[in-house]
């Protein structure tokens, strides 16, 4: 049985996945740090998402779905997975994509290593589904990027650990943003704490056509605009 209190909850948003759910899910059941509870939330999948997970999953104890009857979006779907997480940390990761071993140990390790730290992300890898590496679509900064979020975000979502109860006391991702819920959270976090990001590749995003950054890349830019200038 896992302890009662794992370090860290990963919370997986999925919504049509079945294909690359598997990968993803194996990537977070195979971190170094084990002690680790893992919850697929299925956005109201109209695919075999939910089914496919639990298959994954199989009979490991640290992971559940949570499935949702309709499709909420990616706000509202990791806000219910953050008031589930019984971990004082939890780390995003997309159903597309999947992150390096040492991942969340690496993360822990500076949230442990200064208290006024809320956010941590990480260097992502990009590369097109077949597997071959690209030149990364977005900028990256590394250390206290508090300085640089006016500018840009450089942490995607999806490789990001927080300390729920900072998120939650902020009321959590903000639905009224579609395509960039992170980088809305990410800015009202950094009024109150440090947000830093690790020039470690830990995390790996696939470029392909289920990507919501590949699909929607000119909304997802417009949307970062008006929270800037909000």
């Amino acid at each position: 049985m896992p302890p009662a209190r794992p370090a860290v909850t990963v919370l997986i948003g999925a919504y049509d996945n079945e294909a690359t759910l598997p990968r993803a899910i194996a990537s977070i059941l195979a971190q170094t740090e084990a002690n680790l509870e893992l919850i697929v939330i299925d956005d109201g999948s109209r695919d075999h998402s939910a089914r496919v997970a639990r298959e994954a999953i199989g009979a490991d104890p640290r992971g559940r779905v949570m499935r949702l009857e309709r499709n909420v979006g990616i706000a509202r779907s990791l806000n219910a997975g953050l008031r589930a997480a019984g971990a004082q940390v939890v780390a995003i990761q997309d159903a597309d994509d999947y992150s390096a071993p040492r991942r969340l140990e690496r993360q822990l390790e500076a949230l442990a290593a200064d208290p006024r730290v809320a956010a941590v992300g990480t260097r992502m890898r990009e590369v097109d589904a077949a597997g071959r590496v690209l030149r990364p679509r977005t900028s990256f900064a590394a250390g206290d990027v508090g300085d640089v979020l006016l500018r840009f975000n450089p942490i995607p979502n999806s490789s990001a650990a927080l300390r729920a109860e900072v998120v939650l006391a902020l009321g959590g991702y903000d639905p009224r943003y579609r395509y960039a819920p992170e980088y809305d959270l990410w800015l009202r976090i950094a009024e109150r704490h440090r947000v830093v990001a690790l020039d470690e590749e830990l995390s790996t995003r696939v470029m392909g056509e289920a990507n919501v950054a590949a699909r929607a890349e000119r909304a997802q830019i417009a949307e970062a605009i008006a929270i800037r200038v909000g």
